[in-house]
């Protein structure tokens, strides 16, 4: 025999359920989606500031003949910005597309979601009427054929209730997020629109860029004597400061090994205790201590437990800028000269041009191995971190002095001027012991 209520449908919303389970499964990339967007949106004002940037230094070197190279330089590096904007607002865009197919999948899954509801919420309420459970609950009750059945009416029809109530509040956020999406899903082709019509304009200004940059490479080729002359004042110039630079890097190198070559005297001690342990062979042991003072002469003995060596080294990669903004005008190492055919140009560390006045700061904790004036490029600063040395040419002015201690990102000086072209350019290098380094791998990208 069957009960009472095997003939009632309970609202039980378990479309509901599986309906939020379904959700939780398409909006889980869009966590991924909304941080990768984010970190596309930043990259993106990054790239627009150093263009802004690399804009400024573009105005001040169109103005002279002189400046026309640096010009050029300059405009290479403009370009290359340009291209990788483009290129980011082309990733932003299939973001947006992406956002977009997933809010229209998850828009279409809450309508059925909405329509399933609302169908099993109507015909739960219709089977409540046509038993008359509904139309009169308390005739419901009163018409019990016993006291317990009352009961059990009463509590059947609270129960029901609150089932009603849980069913409504779940169409009714079903419907909220479903409004959510669908105005997200507008405002996100808004964006697309937007981002559309920022890559046009860009495409265009670097279609303009280009144009600019082979009309500037035309009038350097006519005058190719004058820059041949230039650069070779330029490479006297370098060799001077290549020779200032190695004269005090070595000589600090050279100090650190005799410090080396000092501590370990107590530690010489040792080694007759080990030579002790067989007798018999002490004799043929005896010329071997005589070689063992020779091995602190290589330079790798200076001691590794250098905090400043240590730091310097586990910072590799994430150096901060020895300027707080600009762009590499030069790197590191032997390439082809830009608009000269056959010349190849050396450089020793990377060139960074910048802002007039920019302050320069030192990229890591160490002490003033030296300060030199080099005609050419004005004051070099050279700076000592354990066995690492960092070189900063071409400051108009330093406060700093030999053996004093400086902080990372302390400033150390201002960036000169050049006075015929009108460009701020900063010379960094970096050195490990006597051996260069390319610090390009060093500070951060």
């Amino acid at each position: 025999m069957k009960k009472w209520t095997d003939h009632f449908v309970w609202p039980v919303a378990g479309k509901t359920i599986l309906g939020m389970v379904l959700w939780s499964v398409l909006l889980s990339p869009a966590t991924g989606w909304s941080q990768s967007k984010k970190d596309l949106e930043e990259k993106r004002k990054k790239i627009i500031r150093d263009i802004e940037t690399t804009q400024r230094m573009i105005n001040k070197t169109a103005k002279t003949k002189e400046a026309t190279y640096d010009r050029y330089i300059a405009l290479q590096s403009q370009i290359q910005s340009r291209e990788a904007l483009i290129q980011t607002l082309g990733e932003e865009i299939i973001e947006a597309e992406n956002g977009i197919t997933r809010n229209q999948i998850v828009i279409s899954s809450l309508s059925r979601d909405v329509d399933n509801m609302r169908e099993e919420y109507a015909k739960t309420v219709r089977n409540a009427f046509r038993r008359k459970t509904l139309s009169n609950p308390l005739m419901y009750i009163l018409s019990a054929e016993s006291l317990n059945q009352a009961f059990r009416r009463w509590l059947f029809l609270r129960k029901y209730d609150e089932r009603r109530k849980e069913q409504a509040e779940a169409i009714r956020a079903t419907q909220e997020m479903l409004s959510k999406k669908t105005t997200g899903l507008q405002e996100t082709r808004v964006e697309k629109e937007n981002l559309l019509m920022s890559i046009q304009g860009q495409q265009s200004t670097l279609s303009e860029e280009l144009t600019e940059k082979d009309k500037i490479l035309k009038d350097l080729g006519k005058d190719e004597n004058r820059l041949k002359a230039d650069l070779e004042k330029k490479r006297e110039a370098h060799e001077a400061l290549n020779n200032a630079i190695e004269a005090i890097i070595q000589e600090e190198v050279r100090k650190r090994v005799e410090e080396a070559r000092s501590k370990p005297k107590p530690v010489a001690e040792a080694p007759p205790k080990e030579a002790s342990k067989p007798a018999a062979k002490a004799p043929e042991t005896k010329p071997v201590k005589k070689e063992e003072p020779s091995v602190p002469v290589a330079e790798t003995s200076i001691p590794a437990t250098d905090n400043l060596t240590l730091n310097f080294q586990k910072n590799k990669g994430r150096l901060p800028w020895p300027v707080e903004g600009g762009f590499v005008s030069r790197g590191y190492g032997k390439q082809n000269h830009p608009t000269l055919k056959n010349i190849v140009v050396t450089n020793n560390g990377v060139d960074i041009r910048t802002e007039e006045g920019a302050s320069v700061r030192s990229v890591a904790d160490g002490k003033v191995a030296g300060v030199q004036f080099v005609p050419g490029h004005d004051y070099t600063v050279i700076l000592q971190h354990g066995d690492y040395y960092t070189v900063y040419t071409n400051l108009a002015s330093t406060s700093l002095v030999k053996g004093q201690d400086v902080k990372a990102k302390q400033p150390i000086g201002q960036v000169s001027t050049n006075n015929i072209t009108g460009t701020s350019e900063l010379h960094f290098e970096v050195w490990q012991q006597k051996e260069r380094m390319n610090p390009s791998l060093w500070i951060k990208k």
